[in-house]
């Protein structure tokens, strides 16, 4: 398994890449958020170990950027112990959230529980039903358009109930612990956004009067125009 580990303290980057080979895990080390951007794409690691004091940008705005692009596992390993910051990085796509000073084999621990619910998103996505069609007792959901049924009567369900249902309806009659509920709900409702991206895109430019600002980049990217920038 390779890591990404962002620290910007290079005696505890040594550190907790000396003890990650001892346990056979390859780690790949950043001190910046620019290197750390640049090593994710770069060399796809399996998790990142993200900690939150960087010289260049703030961890958790990184956090953010990381999970715009990846769905790659993030541990946050912080000293900072605050309830707020802890839930801002898990709001901006953070796993889970540890607190300096910390134990390898809890860090190791946690690590193996986040992969196992990607893991566990990622088997259900691909067990999806042909045309979207998930049916569970009475009822029935369109996950393409969204709509749902329950004896044949259309049913309406906020965002959250939506994938809540969702999450339930893959796995009819198990008990699904509420981790995993939130897990699901978070790839149910990325996969609706990103499905309606090219909407609110065009949506976006007419509401600024001025289409140009706003341009989509070969490759799928898309980005504000600054006077100036290259």
């Amino acid at each position: 398994m390779r890591l990404l580990v962002v620290e910007d303290n290079e005696r505890v980057q040594a550190a907790l890449r000396s003890a990650l080979s001892k346990q056979g895990l390859e780690a790949v080390c950043a001190t910046t958020g620019k290197a750390a951007m640049e090593l994710l794409e770069r060399s796809r690691p399996d998790a990142v170990l993200l900690d939150l004091g960087l010289p260049d940008c703030d961890g958790l705005a990184l956090c953010g950027r990381m999970r715009a692009v990846s769905s790659v596992p993030i541990l946050v390993t912080t000293a900072r112990a605050d309830h707020d910051s802890c839930v801002r990085g898990l709001d901006l796509g953070a796993d889970d959230y540890l607190v300096k000073p910390y134990n390898l084999a809890e860090v190791l621990a946690r690590l193996r529980a986040v992969m196992r619910r990607q893991r566990s998103c990622e088997h259900q996505g691909a067990e999806d039903p042909p045309g979207g069609l998930l049916l569970a007792g009475p009822v029935r959901i369109d996950l393409r358009e969204r709509v749902v049924l329950v004896d044949g009567v259309p049913t309406e369900l906020s965002p959250e109930e939506f994938g809540i249902l969702v999450a339930l309806a893959r796995q009819p009659g198990e008990t699904l612990p509420a981790g995993r509920l939130v897990d699901e709900m978070m790839r149910v409702h990325r996969a609706a956004l990103e499905q309606a991206l090219p909407a609110h895109i065009s949506s976006l430019r007419e509401r600024l009067g001025a289409p140009h600002l706003l341009e989509s980049v070969e490759g799928g990217g898309h980005r504000l125009a600054v006077h100036g920038a290259v």
